[in-house]
């Protein structure tokens, strides 16, 4: 544990999750939210505290005492947590949101849904579109055909995962990005499931690889620049894209090892030197930015 920062272990019926505070007191705020593997984020969140940004661990599912399944995920038990975390550590003020991957299209969701209480957002490996939920972790095909996620008890729509396209193995593991080919759906089937990111209170900041196996996540981030700018809104978004880094290049000190008995059994994409580039480049503008500097942000290529 890092001497910076102070951990407060939150489980009660609003919030299930941990903070890290700096032990200097901080002027900002952010919830940190898992992807599509659940559980609770300490590690990055701590990251940001020992950074100077006060962080919210906060869980979604996978976790002991939240739903196993990404399934029907109310967006209003999101919104209870961040309502605890305002009220106890942030002085209620608005706080940024960090997601990456499924966490990021949440974390997008949460923009465009809870008004003023979302300031900055970081949307790592980002989508431009509810997706459909997931089973728990496990052997088998993790694919539903329900929505990811509720508001005010109705499922959002979402684009399905086609039921007839199935996964590519390689020597690095399940690559799925096969999953999200865009050119297998017709208009009809991805716009009702657009994210209204125009409707965030605060600037976005979109991080991606261009070799990311998990989803097109470049790509998509190009859709959401695309939508912010239809909107009148193009100045409030920056969008970066890593040549060569892959789906997990924001989170990879945190793996366990290649050929570690609990390693990922995916393909995430990406080359250790692109990702360890994008690693380095893409913190140094997540706390920036949650601090309120766009001096590291816009929208380009990084090299």
């Amino acid at each position: 544990m890092s001497e910076s920062v102070r951990r407060t272990e939150i489980h009660s019926s609003e919030a299930i999750g941990v903070v890290f505070e700096p032990l200097i007191e901080s002027d900002h705020f952010a919830v940190m939210l898992s992807g599509s593997s659940g559980g609770i984020p300490e590690a990055p969140a701590r990251r940001l505290a020992e950074n100077g940004v006060t962080a919210f661990a906060l869980g979604y599912h996978g976790a002991p005492g939240l739903p196993s399944d990404l399934v029907d995920i109310p967006i209003e038990s999101l919104a209870r947590g961040i309502e605890l975390f305002r009220a106890r550590f942030a002085r209620q003020r608005s706080v940024g949101v960090v997601g990456m991957s499924r966490g990021a299209e949440l974390a997008l969701l949460l923009a465009a849904y809870l008004g003023d209480a979302i300031g900055r957002v970081v949307a790592v490996a980002p989508s431009h579109v509810v997706w459909s939920g997931l089973k728990a972790p496990g052997p088998g095909d993790r694919r539903t055909t329900r929505s990811t996620w509720t508001w005010r008890g109705a499922p959002l729509a979402f684009v399905a995962n086609r039921a007839d396209i199935e996964p590519v193995f390689n020597e690095r593991g399940l690559r799925v990005d096969v999953y999200c080919d865009f050119t297998s759906y017709e208009p009809a089937e991805i716009d009702p499931a657009r994210i209204p990111v125009e409707r965030s209170a605060g600037p976005i900041l979109l991080l991606s690889g261009d070799d990311d196996h998990m989803w097109p996540a470049a790509a998509m981030a190009a859709e959401i620049v695309r939508r912010m700018q239809e909107h009148g809104r193009g100045g409030d978004v920056s969008n970066v894209v890593y040549p060569g880094a892959g789906h997990m290049f924001l989170v990879r000190d945190f793996l366990p090892p290649a050929g570690a008995g609990n390693a990922p059994m995916f393909d995430f994409g990406g080359t250790a030197q692109a990702d360890e580039v994008a690693n380095r480049d893409g913190w140094r503008r997540v706390v920036a930015f949650l601090q309120g500097s766009r001096r590291l942000s816009g929208m380009e290529t990084a090299v």
